[in-house]
This record gives C-alpha cells, sequence and structure tokens, in this order.
C-alpha cells in the first residue's frame, strides 16, 4: 500500500493586526518548496503561508507531518509559538527552522537551541540542500507517526538536528548552489500566485552572496562572498509573469 505525501507546511510569517510588518511575497519559502517538489514530486505535498491566522487554523485542522518556519529578527517569537502549536497537534511532528536570525559560534548555536527547545533541526544559509536531505532522510523512516523520534538517530546531511538525549547533532552546512538556475521559479510555476493578494509586494532575486564582508550585514560573511547568479532571461519572465498579475495598487518590486 503506498503510504500518503509527506504534508509539509512552509512559513514566512508576519503580524498582521493592524498592518502587515513584513509585506513581502514568501520568495524563500517558495524557493525551499519549488526545489523540492522537483526532486520529490508526488511524495509530499506542500502548502505555502505568509499570514498566521491561516497557518493556526490548517495546524490545528489538519496539522503536518513537518512545519517549517523562516527565523529572522521579527517574527521569531512568532514562528515560536506556532512550533509549540504543531506539537501539542502533532507530537510526532517536525518543526524545521531557517533563516539568518541565528548564531554563527556553534556554542551559541547550541545554547539557542537549548533556550528554543522545541525546535528539532535548524537549516543553516541557504536551506534548499539541508531540505532535500531532510526529507530523503523522512521519506525512508517506515512510521509516520514516529518521525520526531526516528529522526533523532540519524544526522543530516546540512542539518542541526536533536539527538534522542536532547543534546545536538552538528554537521557542516549543505554547500551552496553554484547554479542558482537549477531551482525551479517559484513565480513560474505558480507556487507564489495566492500571495497576489493586493496586500504583499512582488520580491525576486536576482543573486546570491555578496563580495563585500560589511559585519552588520548577514550576507557579509566568508560563506557568502561568492555571488552566484540567476539566468538574466529567466529573471525577466519572473518580471512579466508578476507585472500580469499584480494589482494595479501595488507600486514596489
Amino acid at each position: 500500500m503506498q503510504k500518503k505525501p509527506l504534508k509539509i507546511y512552509l512559513a514566512d510569517l508576519t503580524y498582521d493586526t493592524i498592518a502587515v510588518s513584513t509585506n513581502s511575497i514568501p520568495l524563500n519559502i517558495g524557493f525551499i518548496a519549488s526545489y523540492c517538489i522537483q526532486r520529490f514530486s508526488s511524495n509530499i505535498e506542500v502548502v505555502l503561508f505568509k499570514y498566521v491566522n491561516e497557518l493556526e487554523q490548517a495546524i490545528n485542522n489538519s496539522p503536518p507531518d513537518i512545519l517549517g518556519l523562516s527565523n529572522y529578527c521579527w517574527n521569531q517569537n512568532l514562528g515560536y509559538e506556532m512550533s509549540c502549536l504543531l506539537h501539542e497537534n502533532n507530537p510526532q511532528a517536525l518543526s524545521v527552522w531557517g533563516g539568518p536570525n541565528f548564531p554563527n559560534e556553534r556554542y551559541l548555536q547550541e545554547e539557542w537551541l537549548n533556550k528554543y527547545s522545541d525546535i528539532d533541526i535548524y537549516i543553516p544559509l541557504e536551506g534548499e540542500v539541508g531540505w532535500e536531505s531532510l526529507i530523503d532522510v523522512v521519506l525512508k523512516i517506515k512510521n509516520r507517526k514516529q518521525i520526531r523520534s526516528e529522526i533523532r538517530n540519524n544526522l543530516i546531511f546540512g542539518c542541526i538536528n536533536r539527538k534522542p538525549d536532547s543534546s545536538i547533532n552538528f554537521t557542516p552546512p549543505a554547500p551552496r548552489i553554484k547554479d542558482v538556475s537549477e531551482i525551479p521559479s517559484p513565480y513560474l510555476t505558480g507556487l507564489l500566485d495566492k500571495f497576489f493578494d493586493d496586500k504583499l509586494d512582488p520580491l525576486i532575486q536576482v543573486s546570491r552572496g555578496c563580495p563585500f564582508k560589511c559585519t552588520f550585514c548577514v550576507d557579509g560573511s566568508d560563506d557568502l562572498n561568492i555571488v552566484n547568479r540567476f539566468d538574466t532571461d529567466r529573471v525577466s519572465k519572473e518580471i512579466e509573469y508578476i507585472a500580469k498579475r499584480v494589482s494595479k495598487n501595488i507600486e514596489t518590486l
């Protein structure tokens, strides 16, 4: 009997009680989703979220096997509330985080993960390859009801995860993707269509990395000083795609 697809929720959350505080289309989780869908196709089911009420309702009604959350200084607390809610509804689900709001030094990373003990896995730097490694391991777990327990017995390439005794497994960050155009465009594949909602500004990425070493910037580290560029024709097609779908009251790209 074929297993159901692995259910994955990916969220780049924003506060929206008075106004949308970070009003960009969630391109970051779009990249993760498009890369993993290309690799695992019908073996996974991926749903993207921006608004916390929508995610909260989805977790309560149909909790996923894996919840992936972007981590920035402006949404860390919000994301952690959703991680805790996830485990209230599905104690064996995985809470997976990634993003720049994470220490560089290993001992500080361990302190951070001990403080936020409900987080199971952190994927540093670029996330696509780490996510691919994680999903590959999870799909081999026979009993989906034991994912969280089983994953702690594994070393996962490109990921930081907890051991059975809650201490931390560290592996080196996955190598950066040199040909970034091998990541399918989340726009051109339609993954981001739901976010053309008259609230969010479209966001595109033309390159990754930066040759400068500004200490105030997350791209100023040695790990990110090589610039990898997306194909110009692809970027042009994305701009045209966005222009046909964005509402007239959205003026920012």
